[in-house]
This record gives C-alpha cells, structure tokens and sequence, in this order.
C-alpha cells in the first residue's frame, strides 16, 4: 500500500475517534453545569458513591457508607427550610468526613438535635487559605446570605502547616494551586471522560499501594484504615511554640477569614471550633504527644504546631471587636475517644455521633424564627 495513503487513512480514522471523543465528553459532560463549587479546588460536585466501610468501623465485611454531593457541592441537609435558619459547616475533611455515610455525618447528628438546617461545606484537604476563598467563591454565590444564621469553622489540623508560615500556600494544590492544576481540576469536574480516567488512576494506585502525604497528616490515598498506637502515658512535646514573627502571617490570615465571613455574611454568628486531634494532648501552652515518634517521626513539631495555631486564633479573636464571633476549645475537652477515629484522625459513624452530640450541647447558636419578608 502506498505510503501517503496509509498515513491518510491513519489520519481520517484517527480524526473520527477525536470527533467521536469528542461527542461523548460534550454530550455527558458537565461544560453547561453552573456551579460555584467547580471553580473551587478539591471540592466535589454531583456526585455519588457508596464506599466499603467495613474495616474502619470494626464490622463484619460488606459494611456501606453512601457519600453523596448534590450539584452545588454540599453533602445531602434538611430539605424544607421554612422559617428555619441556616448553619453553614466550613473545614477540610474531618468536616467533610467522606467515609461516613451521608445520614450520620456530624452535621447530621447536629441537625437532628436543632431547628436549622446545617450544610456540610467540608473539603478534604482544604485550610483557611481556601476557606477565605470558598467564602468568596462558592458559599457566598450559593447560599441565601440572608438565611446563614451561623457558620460553624472546623479548624485546626490543616492549618499546622501555616504555623511557620503560609509560603507552603503557593501552588498548593488545596489553596492556591499552579495554572496547570487548575486545569486539571477544571476537566475532573466537567470532562466525562477525564473525570473516569483519573478515577481509574485512583484505583489502580490503591491496588498498587501508591502513597501521598497529604496536608491533614494522612499518608494513604482514601485516608488511613487504622489508628496509631496510642501511649499509655504521654510524653512532652519539648518543642517551642512558634515565635511571634513564625506566627504573623498565619494570624493575618485567620483575621482575614474573620473579616471575610462578616463582610459576606453580616447576620451570621462565628462559631471557630478547634478540632481535636488524638494525637495531641494539649493543656495551654503545654504540649504533649499520645503517639511514639518512632511511628510518626514529626509528631513532636506538628503537635507544637498545632498548639501555636490554636493560640493564635485564641489572641486574634480576643483582640476582636465583633460580640458575634465565638470559640471553642474542643481539643480540651475531647469528646470523641479513641475509637472513634479510624487513622488517627478522621472519625468513623462513633466519633462523628460524638462530635455532633458535643456541638449542640456547647455551641450558641441563633435560635429566632424567622419571619418571611
């Protein structure tokens, strides 16, 4: 067969498979689908999936947790708001919790004890950095601003990389990530075929037992499946608290997310809820670890880290002169034992019940009914 007509034939078929591709991603795409929460990093959207929780909650095999995002990027709430309010719930992803089925989040267990409805806004992986951008970006071109009577900020954890700093915030794929990612991210959420490609990636580095660090700690795609072991006795962290020129642009930050929410949303109450992570035991400017450094080696430095942030949102909310923002030290009171975490972190069906238990008894919400106009 002649050469040139060999390669046209290769050329016109290899046109039509494009053409043919091409079809499918536009015809089962998302391209027309308008939704804040696509621009915002991470975050998922319209989606559905039923994942096997049976070895993080201590089951017998064939345990599911339906983990559902409707198509403005929240986890299923009440459906008849009426005269009620709105709590908006903000973190990363022990607010997210993707692997507690959608009827027994916190939020769920919350909601079930309030008036309110409560939407859950979480983001794996996502700290204030991206918090202060959803606001803007999502949350605030979302929600009815005049129906948020309480924004709930589950904090802490993500945030422990800021503790020197917030130079780790550039080209981060969870706040401010490269053009590239972004559009990486932009086709994940739209692109059919895209979206079913990386999904299959996902997949195959999980069988491969491909590992990432990601910024809350966990190590494994999917989060970890078991805790640390966890002292008897704790142990001095030894580790300073961060200096007051590490800290400074970590509290700029945080004052920013402050100012951003009230600027947003001005009926809303502040509700900064500092999470409790087991692996730290923290008592002022005490600092204690309940995990051995030969199994986390850093654990000393991020647990210093985390009682610096903490510290800090202590002081930028005191110097406030907003009456409507609120703190919680949850990490003092630890409500959640231990085996209601399932990698050291991230709660399983037990420690959301726990949470969501703990925040109705101790946070203030706005409890007035509203009139419609």
């Amino acid at each position: 067969m002649n050469y040139k007509i060999a390669v046209k034939i290769v050329a016109i078929n290899g046109i039509v498979f494009g053409v043919v591709l091409l079809s499918i991603d536009l015809a089962f795409g998302r391209y027309l689908l308008h939704s804040p929460a696509l621009d915002i990093p991470q975050a998922a959207v319209g989606v559905r999936k039923i994942y096997d929780t049976s070895l993080i909650e201590g089951r017998k095999i064939g345990t599911k947790s339906v983990y559902t995002r409707d198509q403005q990027g929240y986890r299923p709430s009440k459906n008849d708001l009426g005269n009620r309010g709105i709590v908006l719930t903000i973190g990363g992803s022990t607010t997210d919790q993707r692997y507690v089925d959608d009827a027994k989040t916190w939020q769920r267990i919350l909601e079930s004890k309030i008036d309110k409805k409560v939407i859950n806004g979480g983001v794996d992986g996502q700290s204030t950095f991206g918090h202060v951008f959803s606001l803007k970006n999502w949350h605030a071109k979302t929600l009815d601003l005049e129906k948020v009577d309480d924004i709930i900020f589950y904090v802490g954890v993500n945030d422990v990389r800021f503790s020197k700093g917030v130079v780790s915030s550039r080209s981060n794929i969870y706040d401010s990530p490269t053009l590239r990612r972004r559009f990486r991210s932009y086709l994940s959420k739209r692109s059919f075929l895209y979206g079913r490609l990386r999904e299959l990636k996902l997949k195959l580095d999980l069988l491969r037992g491909v590992q990432f660090k990601l910024p809350d700690g966990a190590v494994q795609i999917g989060h970890g499946k078991s805790n640390p072991k966890f002292l008897d006795n704790h142990i001095s962290s030894n580790i300073p608290l961060r200096t007051h020129d590490e800290i400074r642009e970590y509290k700029q930050l945080f004052n920013e997310l402050l100012t951003v929410s009230k600027k947003y949303f001005p009926n809303a109450r502040i509700h900064v809820v500092q999470q409790q992570d087991p692996k730290c035991l923290i008592t002022g400017t005490r600092v204690y670890i309940r995990v051995s450094p030969k199994a986390i080696p850093a654990i000393r430095e991020y647990c210093s880290g985390l009682a610096s942030i903490y510290l800090s949102q202590q002081q930028i909310i005191n110097a406030s002169s907003s009456v409507d923002i609120f703190l919680l030290k949850m990490f003092l009171d630890n409500p959640v034992p231990d085996e209601g975490f399932y990698d050291g972190l991230h709660t399983n069906i037990l420690g959301s019940r726990a949470i969501g238990e703990y925040l109705a008894m101790n946070l203030s919400l706005q409890t007035f009914t509203r009139v419609d106009k």
